[in-house]
């Protein structure tokens, strides 16, 4: 019995120094970034010697892997899927992008994990880089379906402001971008205005296409001939089978 409460002991002692060393990790990455933490400075902070560390994690690797892993799903833990029926697709698609920005502004170690993802290729920042595109896929494949009508690419869409807003963080201690310094309050009200507008023009040509396939099929349906729907559209004829197609 007393061998089993001590092998409790010491497990639960071990639990513990796993919590503490990540959790000094953590501290020393936000400000150093990956790759960048001393052993020695680690260790000291952890309170445990050069060996037991070794022999428990075998390289500061193997821990920064350990580390990186919890963010795999940061992505997908920030951005709740299940708002998309209350917001709709609209403003869901805005608020994602707001979302996302504001979340890794508040988080220093997920801006240091991108930045190691963009500076080393190694298993670890290959397994996170494509876990977070992954957890992505089903939000990607509902919008790409949505807007497949009326011919709108809103993956490269979706692409070119996900990078862009990695951009504006990464950059932002350093210099402002068009003068904004999005460090600032300021600059996030700019950049939700900017997101708003871009939503709008995005989603103008969506509804643009459905005001379009109602017309033609109401002058259709009124016996309009194509060639004069053609011309009151200003459209082609292959565009008006796109139109009835769908």
């Amino acid at each position: 019995m007393k061998q089993e409460e001590k092998k409790t002991r010491n497990r639960r002692t071990n639990e513990q120094l796993d919590r503490d060393v990540m959790s000094e990790l953590e501290k020393l990455v936000a400000e150093q970034g990956f790759g960048n933490v001393n052993l020695s400075t680690l260790t000291k902070a952890a309170g445990m010697e050069a060996n037991v560390f070794y022999r428990r994690y075998g390289s500061m690797d193997n821990l920064y892997d350990k580390l990186a892993k919890q963010y795999d799903f940061w992505m997908n833990n920030a951005i709740d899927i299940s708002n998309l029926n209350v917001l709709g697709s609209k403003k869901f698609f805005a608020e994602t992008f707001k979302i996302l920005f504001k979340n890794l502004s508040d988080n220093p170690v997920m801006q240091k994990l991108l930045l190691y993802e963009m500076s080393v290729v190694n298993d670890t920042t290959k397994r996170t880089a494509e876990t977070r595109d992954i957890m992505n896929l089903n939000l990607i494949t509902y919008y790409e379906t949505l807007f497949k009508p009326a011919n709108v690419n809103i993956k490269s869409i979706a692409a070119i402001l996900i990078g862009g807003i990695y951009y504006l963080i990464l950059h932002k201690e350093c210099a402002k971008i068009c003068t904004i310094d999005f460090n600032t309050p300021e600059g996030e009200k700019a950049f939700s205005e900017g997101i708003d507008f871009l939503t709008d023009i995005i989603f103008n040509r969506l509804e643009a296409y459905e005001r379009d396939r109602n017309a033609v099929r109401q002058m259709m349906a009124d016996g309009i001939s194509e060639l004069k729907i053609c011309k009151y559209m200003g459209i082609s004829k292959n565009d008006l089978k796109m139109l009835l197609s769908k």
